[in-house]
């Protein structure tokens, strides 16, 4: 049976086979009952919506870069790979936004996850998203679905560095773009970051100017960061470690997503068909609704710290609590 959990009082027709909580408490009630009955076995996937409160935007929430601009396009894989001009324009973007983006700190839901996984609620968490703030608020087994933005890889040789050093090497390459840059900061503007790390250009800057170098290492290829574009296929072997952490766990969680990319939707089907059940909290439909046996249609960081809280003096069977 589907249980439908809105958290906000809204007018909702809801059929037969719904069932509304009582209240609030009643609702949290219910996912830390969830999280007990795993007893520690219990994947979590999440998506932008996580990171929403850390300042990031997400793509299709209320706020997201698809509802704020109808006419916004990713870059794909075949253009990066392809063109010189669409690897200038990311870069240009991306080198705007890179200080925004190490600026930004985990917010309370990440806080959240990684006070649940130390007490031993969580078994592994899978995210969607590139910014590694589940990582910087403490978050141990975590597999980054789409990759990370912290780093950058030779797309010839694989060759692996840090993108705060290429930062510097920008800086290097394009001191008038970095005069700009360094203008921004000192006037406190602050552009837009998009969900991928990248900004948008001023009406009155070109990205033809824009300069980034080849690989340090083989000198021949060039630098693309490790998140995987539109069009990209995900590395084999992610893939496998995901699919294992679906068949590892007793049920799954969906925190932040609409599940609209396939790459993410398959686990939760794959988890699904296996008979796991699937809770999901996110503020509006998501692409896994009819497979989910709670649903919770609600900002993930309204809810996720509450549950931390209540949850702090219940320890799993399997697990010794330390300080």
């Amino acid at each position: 049976m589907r249980i439908f959990v809105p958290f906000r009082i809204v007018p909702t027709i809801v059929s037969s086979n719904v069932i509304k909580p009582t209240s609030n408490i009643d609702a949290i009630q219910r996912i830390t009952d969830f999280f007990k009955a795993n007893n520690g076995k219990l994947l979590i996937l999440t998506g932008a919506g996580v990171s929403t409160d850390s300042g990031i935007p997400d793509y299709r929430g209320p706020q997201g870069t698809y509802v704020i601009n109808k006419n916004y396009k990713p870059i794909f894989y075949h253009e990066f790979a392809g063109q010189h001009r669409f690897r200038q324009r990311y870069w240009a973007r991306s080198f705007l936004g890179w200080p925004l983006v190490q600026k930004t700190k985990p917010n309370s839901s990440h806080i959240a996850f990684a006070k649940l996984q130390s007490l031993g609620y969580i078994q592994n968490i899978i995210t969607q998203n590139v910014d590694g703030l589940h990582q910087m608020a403490g978050t141990k087994n975590i597999l980054e679905l789409h990759g990370t933005l912290h780093e950058v890889h030779c797309m010839q040789c694989g060759y692996i560095q840090k993108r705060s050093k290429y930062q510097d090497i920008l800086n290097e390459l394009n001191p008038k773009w970095e005069e700009f840059l360094n203008k921004i900061e000192s006037f406190k503007i602050k552009p837009k970051v998009r969900p991928d790390g990248d900004v948008d250009l001023p009406s009155n800057n070109t990205y033809e100017t824009f300069r980034y170098p080849s690989c340090e290492q083989c000198k021949k290829g060039i630098y693309k960061p490790s998140v995987i574009f539109f069009g990209e296929n995900i590395n084999s072997s992610v893939k496998l470690i995901a699919s294992d952490m679906v068949k590892d766990c007793s049920a799954m969680m969906v925190v932040g997503s609409s599940l609209a990319t396939y790459s993410a939707f398959r686990l939760v089907k794959s988890a699904y068909d296996s008979g796991k059940n699937i809770v999901i909290i996110n503020f509006g439909d998501t692409r896994g609704d009819n497979l989910a046996w709670l649903k919770f249609d609600q900002f993930c960081g309204d809810i996720l710290p509450l549950i931390s809280q209540q949850m702090t003096n219940f320890i799993p069977n399997n697990k010794t609590y330390k300080n």
